[in-house]
């Protein structure tokens, strides 16, 4: 992995080389398990003052996203250390109940199976659980592929519809949110204690088998939202290893930088407008069959999906 430090940007050195492992996770450049390039190697790359490095591998150790295996270095573990089983928790909290209900001299199956309607209405009324993402479409879609898999509701929202809800006293035990944009709604907590659970995404075999089909030597446009475009040089240099190049010439633009996306469609300088996550809602419904559109289908992550699960404690 190449590091690629813009020197007059207003990001300072340590935020974009942890923004740019974060966009690696994101777009599959990194998996699980993977290792990151030394803090020596990366100061002979950039010129980076290797405690600069340390300090950003530092904080992302800390969020959860690096880990130091032994004998390998630094790599990726999308799995936060585990909070006190919850099985535990429940077996204590079971007990307690039960014995509660036979001194009040009701039948234990009886009032487990009323405490399961008034729980269910419980949490349809107070979310326990919302997946946040940029665009509303997405965050509905992620949020009922993790309830399906959970059989938990989770609440779907847009970072501005629950910018809006938090302000007026809205609140939640457990957010979860992609690595691309978890720092932000982290922000919108300060100081409350709400877990916000990052989960990691990789492209998803609908995606690869879309990108195979891109014809050689063809110019493709690649949106990008504009919350990370500080890193579309990053990016646009990663992304051959998606598509096996086969001289396939990539430009990008920023998501702030389109006014019509008609325009993009009958430019003549692209065969293909690759539509990255975050940037679908720049497409009116009515364009989003146009041949000439390819979106691209993040999935998450099995793993990591699997350690905020347990982070948010939720058992299944």
């Amino acid at each position: 992995m190449e590091f690629y430090i813009e020197k007059h940007s207003s990001s300072s050195v340590v935020t974009q080389i942890q923004e740019q492992i974060r966009v690696a996770v994101a777009m599959g450049v990194f998996r699980r398990g993977d290792t990151l390039p030394s803090i020596r190697d990366v100061e002979k790359q950039t010129g980076i003052n290797r405690g600069l490095v340390h300090k950003a591998y530092l904080e992302l150790r800390k969020s959860g996203l690096l880990t130091l295996a032994r004998g390998k270095g630094t790599v990726i573990s999308t799995e936060a250390p585990p909070p006190p089983p919850a099985t535990e928790k429940c077996r204590e909290l079971s007990i307690a109940v039960i014995r509660k209900a036979r001194q009040a001299g009701l039948s234990p199956t009886a009032f487990a199976r009323y405490l399961s309607r008034h729980a269910q209405e419980d949490e349809r009324q107070t979310p326990f659980i919302a997946y946040v993402d940029r665009e509303k479409d997405d965050a509905m879609k992620s949020a009922e592929q993790i309830s399906e898999l959970w059989k938990v509701p989770i609440l779907g929202l847009a970072i501005q519809e629950l910018k809006n809800r938090t302000r007026n006293g809205f609140e939640l035990q457990k957010v979860l949110a992609n690595y691309f944009v978890r720092d932000r709604v982290q922000s919108l907590f300060p100081g409350k204690g709400i877990d916000v659970i990052p989960i990691a995404m990789r492209a998803s075999e609908q995606d690869a088998k879309a990108l195979a089909r891109i014809k050689a030597n063809s110019s493709v446009l690649l949106i990008i939202p504009s919350e990370v475009y500080a890193h579309a040089s990053f990016i646009a240099a990663h992304f051959p290893k998606l598509i096996a190049s086969r001289g396939i010439r990539i430009s990008h633009i920023s998501t702030h930088a389109i006014s019509n996306i008609e325009d993009l469609l009958n430019d003549s300088r692209y065969n293909l407008l690759l539509v990255g996550p975050g940037a679908q809602g720049k497409v009116p419904h009515a364009l989003r069959t146009d041949p000439r559109l390819l979106f691209l289908h993040m999935e998450m992550d099995p793993a990591s999906l699997e350690a905020a699960r347990v982070r948010a404690g939720v058992i299944v």
